[in-house]
């Protein structure tokens, strides 16, 4: 008998969703990468030493930091997708991560993304989500965003970052249960054409879609590319949305921005089904 024959093959998420797939590098690409000097301020201290005005963070430190801290909290990388952008200035990346306490991983995969830049467009970031292995729909949650501006003493700097993306991992564990309780509530609630219509336009003012996008969420809710989303209920307009954010997580944005668009759908659709609503947590230092 076959050993491996009861072995299921974890299920991954398509992470060339990041950006599109023209900007996907190597990992060899993304060491290549010369991190910029660090810049002062022309004015000294009042003790007479030189103040950091920015403090580029090596992408692969920054990588580097965040497998350490993976790995000693038993977490395990399946997949991963590394974007650059401006010439290897601005890089985002997606992790695929999984947990031994993870038992209800049937249906989505976890993700965790990366933020750097080395031309001040944004903080060093990290936030995470999850994605239906059916459609590699990617969203992030409003409950973690964490991001740490290029200032002070590099080692200092990234012992902070690795501090953030620690309470960052700590809180997977709560974005799992609110997740998982939502989506079955989700799929619970039959709606008829005309309440999705009007959740469509509520998102619309939440700042979820922009008004160009408002016919492509109605016509993934009228004829999903999906037939696990053909029920008509709140989960099957949910996954309409995030088929039309599929491939558009730009680079050139903040990380906390990131979350906006989660947070402007989950405000309109969770009060909808009766769950409460929260403030997404958003910690920058």
């Amino acid at each position: 008998m076959n050993n491996n024959e009861n072995t299921i093959a974890p299920r991954k998420v398509n992470l060339s969703i990041c950006g599109g797939e023209h900007s996907v590098v190597t990992l060899s690409h993304v060491k290549a990468v010369k991190t910029p000097d660090t810049t002062y301020r022309e004015k000294l201290s009042k003790k007479g030493d030189r103040i950091v005005s920015h403090q580029p963070i090596s992408h692969i430190d920054m990588i580097d930091r965040f497998r350490s801290e993976l790995s000693a909290r038993q977490f395990h990388v399946q997949s991963e997708c590394h974007n650059l952008a401006k010439e290897g200035a601005r890089y985002f990346g997606l992790f695929q991560v999984t947990h031994g306490s993870r038992k209800n991983e049937t249906e989505r995969g976890t993700i965790i993304g990366l933020r750097n830049a080395h031309d001040k467009a944004f903080s060093a970031g990290i936030c995470a989500g999850d994605a239906p292995f059916v459609c590699d729909n990617l969203i992030f949650s409003n409950e973690i965003v964490v991001a740490r501006k290029h200032t002070g003493e590099y080692n200092f700097l990234l012992q902070e970052i690795s501090d953030k993306i620690t309470e960052t991992l700590g809180k997977l564990f709560g974005m799992w249960s609110t997740q998982d309780n939502r989506i079955n509530v989700y799929k619970e609630r039959e709606i008829s054409n005309s309440e999705a219509n009007d959740l469509i336009i509520r998102a619309f003012q939440a700042k979820a879609i922009n008004v160009q996008k408002i016919p492509d969420v109605l016509n993934q809710w009228e004829s999903s590319d999906h037939p696990e989303f053909w029920d008509r209920n709140v989960n099957s307009l949910y996954n309409a949305f995030t088929e039309v954010y599929k491939g558009n997580l730009f680079l050139n944005s903040n990380p906390a921005t990131l979350m906006n668009r989660s947070y402007g759908l989950h405000s309109v659709l969770d009060p909808f089904v009766g769950i409460a609503k929260d403030e997404p947590e958003i910690v920058e230092v």
